[in-house]
């Protein structure tokens, strides 16, 4: 099943991952796959070295690999083809192209949920993105990610060299991130997971949660009642 749970896995067991120096790649190739040798600044990397290898004319090694690590995941976790469907119907290591990808599918929106590919942006707009990563976590306040090409440092760090595990203000970021919504298969227990997050509030009220959560692929009607559920048991 194409479950959020399996694209997670991979992206975390990555945490601590650090690129290497073009003098370790040249003097041993094999040095990407490991975590910390031969750590350098120069966009080394087994996610951009393997992306390039299935995609080279979109997917760039050496290079800046945001973005490519955030693929290299999902296709590690379902394959290519499964893979290029659930991030709008490519690969693409340019965050303006992915996070347009989703908008053609309505599959953009401004709500953090755990899956989600988070796009910041300089000024709200896909024109505007420049980092990326994956949703792991939310609560009540922050949304929960991990980055590829970035560091341990608080707020959005570009070009940092690592994947690292980072946190983030939901009101803070509000109006300068979006969130691609893959089409996850629904486990059994993500509606009761949505609607706690609905009783939180991440999703808004009235009209505005209706879109969301259909934009997200959600069946709205099926989501309240899993809410209605929720707000009876808890009398």
């Amino acid at each position: 099943m194409k479950t959020v749970e399996k694209v997670l896995a991979v992206a975390l067991a990555e945490v601590g991952y650090l690129e290497k120096s073009k003098a370790a790649y040249k003097s041993n190739p094999q040095v990407l796959y490991s975590k910390t040798d031969g750590a350098g600044s120069d966009n080394y990397t087994k996610y951009g070295y393997e992306m390039h290898k299935i995609y080279p004319t979109v997917m760039d090694f050496p290079a800046f690999w945001c973005d490519a690590f955030v693929d290299w995941c999902f296709q590690k976790a379902y394959g290519i083809n499964t893979a290029k469907s659930l991030l709008g119907g490519n690969f693409d290591d340019y965050t303006v192209a992915s996070a347009t990808m989703y908008k053609k599918r309505n599959a953009l929106g401004s709500t953090p949920r755990v899956g989600a590919q988070v796009f910041f942006t300089r000024n709200g707009q896909i024109s505007g993105c420049h980092h990326t990563g994956i949703v792991y976590a939310v609560d009540s306040a922050y949304f929960y990610t991990v980055e590829g090409n970035t560091s341990g440092a608080s707020g959005v760090v570009a070009n940092g060299g690592g994947v690292a595990k980072k946190k983030y203000s939901i009101r803070k970021y509000k109006g300068t991130t979006l969130f691609g919504y893959p089409k996850y298969d629904i486990a059994k227990d993500e509606m009761t997971t949505i609607a706690q997050e609905v009783l939180m509030g991440l999703w808004g009220n009235g009209t505005e949660r209706k879109q969301r959560l259909t934009e997200a692929g959600y069946d709205y009607t099926k989501i309240q009642q899993a809410v209605n559920q929720l707000i009876k048991g808890g009398k």
